[in-house]
């Protein structure tokens, strides 16, 4: 066989299945009789359809999309990606296994119709290399960091010399050594072999590992951001190295006219087409500035164009419609693009793609290396190791540990479509035989089965090593850096959020990190992405006609910047996420763990009216709260916002302006004592805020009732008491140190009132505690306390907890903003109690409360006195 047909032996032709065969010159060339195709006009009335091109392309790409989609779904199981499933299918098509038998060439891919195949699959490529232009974001390069620069620039020199050792380990099996080969093929053939060799090991697909690192929720993390930009810099670097080979090639005698002409071409496209294409969608969009179906017809024209034009330069039709896409002003337009032309050019014209690649594909032909198959292992092993040593170097010179430099380095080695362009432009040009084709293919397969896998590893396991002190504000230093992760979804949560953070007063002592996420749902792509806004890029805006998406997200991030400069112990890195709600959660968690975030905001799912009265709520943002109120790595704030006013922070403003009035509501648990821990923080040196801690306590008639209620028999009842009594110990020891430390602030009041049930906290508050700006409450779901036995029977939203549902559905509070805490559990070593299925009471638990300590120890004692009997009404 060769190249997957039957080559004639002896004799230079011969026949099969009714071609004529010739092999001449190291080249086969199949002919055969056209007499019995019929006039177009008729060709539907013909009893048998599969004589024409288009039934058999028909047929063709069905099956292949059919076994792409059966090879995904098995593979998808062992968190394999997308193109291994792709490249598989292309080998099961191939000569090797199905595409071998006389019925396959005779019923579905017979020699004639591989003219089709390959014209719509070049097709495919072109708008494919479009898509991709339209993704990249030349923008980027300018504030690529040098980590991620040097990691490019080294993962392409390293690997394409370690690809030129591959080719020759290659030939090794083929050639008794080095003198044979040099003897047997010309010098320029095994140059232009070994340059692509070492091309193909230089790419890392931006967009697969884009999808990549979306599925395996590394794409908001620091090493997800430098892999990205890495390969954003090495795509380009490999794709600009195989437009000039091609081109020089195509040229021979003339290449430097394809040279110049492709050259010239570029530079037209970049100073000549690209304001026009800004001037045409100015002038033929809407007021609205939304786009039109003209738009969309005349750029899907002008990418045939390019390619056309590009072409005839003597370089590949993917080249122009890649520049097309690369000059694409990025706005709705390059969005309703991506939208419509993702999934039909992915899904069906690449498939025509991949199944000439497979039909090229022989994995017969490895029988031939019984010389040493060995060295195919080793040379395997060569490729896969490239991208791995470079990133392993940078990640020693940039004091990375050795898990992300091995992380990196598999995440680099995420090859797509543009490595099998390069592979297949050195076989069609015959710099690479058969053999060393199926060989590299196989290699990518066993390169991108690591992809996934290992990383994920790495990460789930470097995990229990990352884990940072401060997840919560109780365990934080009290002049520490707040770090600040703020969930937006649109900008009616922008000045609520603001004026949080405002109140969360920011210091010199004590600054704040904000990270201001914009929440977009993922619709219609195949991955999500994040965008990191540079922060000093105003004015430098070069989007026309905006999706709606980004005119929201400029403004939120517009409004933060503002927040950042008004403040002088703020910063703020805005940050756009963009994923299906169903798993944003996770995105949002892996994000907060990477930034180290101490506290994580996110805002209710129903907004306040003019009225002040909640409107309907939205299902998909209350779905995204009660993941990360289940999942959070830190402290969780849910902010219902009802008008929250905006206070100055400036240390020289006026004293005598309005202050905001707050009030920390504590019955007791961790959430409560993190509400508390939030309390002592907004109160820490600012005059612009007045806080009252009302603490209500539990008479021993409520004990007792609640006790009596759960039907318990004496063991489980002094279990149940002592659970009591040692919650009541963190609760003091943290209260009466919270006491010491505010003895002399004027600004802090501290409210004890003696409680019998649930109604009393209701009451007390509405008749002398009801005229705050904010309420700040303990979502305390864990917590089985006396007090909100009773109210949490008739709450209406579990997310807030029976003290923030009664303070949202009050009449009393309908104009107060309210902040619901939960304080960060570590599920690794929390303490797992039982309750009684009967009446949800906590009897009993498995190991011993670890008891809160101050760091102040015992030395305030003398001070704060510690009462067994509290008084009705205690302040100071």
């Amino acid at each position: 066989m060769k190249g997957g047909f039957f080559v004639p032996q002896g004799n230079n032709r011969d026949s099969f299945a009714g071609y004529q065969l010739i092999f001449a010159n190291g080249s086969l060339r199949a002919c055969y009789n056209d007499s019995d195709i019929l006039n177009d006009t008729t060709f539907w009335q013909n009893a048998n359809p599969l004589v024409k091109s288009i039934p058999f392309f028909a047929a063709q790409l069905s099956l292949t999309i059919l076994v792409i989609r059966l090879i995904f779904l098995g593979l998808n199981v062992i968190r394999q990606p997308r193109f291994s499933a792709e490249l598989i299918a292309a080998l099961m098509l191939g000569p090797g296994l199905l595409g071998g038998g006389k019925w396959f060439g005779f019923y579905i891919q017979p020699l004639k119709t591989t003219k089709t195949l390959e014209t719509m699959g070049n097709l495919g490529l072109v708008y494919y290399m479009f898509l991709v232009g339209l993704e990249m974001e030349l923008g980027a390069l300018r504030r690529i960091e040098k980590k991620s620069l040097y990691n490019a620039i080294l993962g392409f020199l390293l690997p394409f010399g370690f690809g030129i050792g591959y080719f020759f380990l290659i030939k090794e099996t083929e050639y008794s050594g080095l003198s044979q080969l040099l003897k047997e093929e010309p010098m320029h053939k095994i140059v232009l072999g070994a340059f692509h060799c070492g091309l193909v090991l230089t790419v890392t697909s931006f967009t697969d590992l884009a999808r990549v690192l979306s599925d395996i929720k590394l794409l908001h993390t620091d090493i997800g951001r430098t892999s990205l930009s890495s390969a954003l810099v090495s795509d380009l670097m490999s794709w600009g190295f195989l437009v000039a080979a091609v081109t020089i090639s195509n040229g021979q005698d003339n290449y430097y006219f394809s040279v110049l002409s492709t050259l010239a071409f570029i530079i037209f496209c970049w100073f000549a087409l690209r304001p026009a294409l800004h001037w045409f969608i100015k002038k033929t969009s809407s007021k609205e500035g939304k786009c039109n179906d003209l738009q969309i017809f005349f750029i899907l024209a002008g990418v045939v164009l390019c390619g056309f034009i590009t072409d005839f330069c003597g370089s590949q039709s993917m080249t122009g419609a890649f520049m097309l896409g690369l000059i694409m002003p990025k706005g709705e337009l390059s969005m309703k693009l991506l939208q419509k032309l993702e999934d039909f050019v992915a899904g069906v014209l690449l498939p025509a793609f991949f199944l000439i690649t497979g039909i090229r594909t022989n994995y017969l032909d490895l029988r031939q290396y019984n010389r040493n198959p060995w060295l195919i292992v080793l040379a395997i092993a060569v490729a896969f190791s490239a991208k791995m040593v470079s990133s392993l170097i940078i990640s020693m010179l940039y004091g990375m540990p050795n898990r992300e430099g091995v992380t990196l380095g598999v995440l680099m080695n995420t090859k797509g479509v543009i490595a099998l362009i390069v592979l297949n432009a050195g076989r069609n040009r015959g710099w690479m035989n058969n053999r060393a084709f199926v060989v590299t293919v196989l290699t990518l397969i066993v390169m991108m089965t690591a992809v996934k896998p290992i990383p994920s590893m790495i990460y789930k396991y470097g995990k229990h090593f990352r884990r940072y002190k401060r997840r919560t504000l109780e365990r934080s230093e009290p002049h520490s850096e707040l770090r600040t992760l703020v969930c937006i979804h649109d900008r009616r949560n922008v000045s609520g959020m603001i004026n949080l953070l405002e109140v969360s007063n920011p210091t010199k002592q004590s600054p704040i990190c904000v990270f201001a996420v914009h929440l977009v749902e993922l619709t219609g792509r195949s991955s999500a992405m994040m965008i990191v806004h540079d922060a000093q890029r105003n004015g430098n805006h070069n989007h026309v006609h905006q999706s709606r998406e980004s005119a929201e997200s400029e403004v939120i991030i517009n409004a933060f910047e503002r927040f950042e400069d008004r403040g002088q112990a703020v910063s703020v890195q805005p940050l756009t996420v963009v994923s299906p709600y169903t798993t944003m959660h996770e995105d949002i968690c892996t994000l907060a763990e990477d930034k180290r975030v101490t506290l994580l905001l996110i805002p209710f799912h129903k907004q306040p009216g003019g009225d002040g009265m909640l409107q309907e709520e939205n299902a998909s943002v209350k779905l995204v709260n009660q993941n990360l109120l289940a999942n959070a790595p830190c402290t969780i704030g849910l902010f219902i916002d009802r008008g929250l006013s905006s206070i100055s922070n400036d240390e020289d403003s006026d004293q005598n302006t309005s202050k905001q009035n707050c009030a920390v509501i504590f019955i007791g648990g961790a959430d409560d004592r993190e509400a508390l821990s939030y309390g002592s923080r907004i109160t820490s040196s600012n005059n612009k805020v007045n806080l009252t801690i009302i603490r209500f306590v539990p008479s021993k008639e409520a004990i007792n009732a609640m006790t009596s209620r759960g039907h318990l028999d004496d063991e489980e009842e002094a279990s149940f008491m002592e659970d009591i009594e040692l919650e009541r110990q963190l609760d003091d020891e943290y209260i009466n140190e919270f006491r010491f430390r505010t003895m002399c602030d004027e600004s802090i009041t501290y409210v004890e009132k003696l409680v019998s049930h649930g109604d009393e906290i209701i009451t007390t508050i509405k008749s002398a505690y009801d005229e705050f700006d904010l309420y700040i409450v303990g979502r305390g779901k864990e917590v089985k306390s006396p007090l909100t036995l009773g109210i949490s029977e008739w709450s209406e939203d579990e997310d807030l907890g029976a003290l923030g549902d009664m303070l949202l559905t009050s009449s009393f509070a309908q104009q107060a903003s309210i902040l619901v805490i939960r304080q960060f559990r570590d599920r690794s070593t929390a303490e797992f109690r039982t309750y009684s299925r009967a009446s949800g009471l906590e009897v009993g638990s498995h190991k011993p409360i670890d008891i809160w300590r101050s760091p102040r120890e015992n030395n305030y004692n003398m001070y704060v006195n510690r009462r067994n009997m509290v008084d009705d009404d205690a302040a100071y």
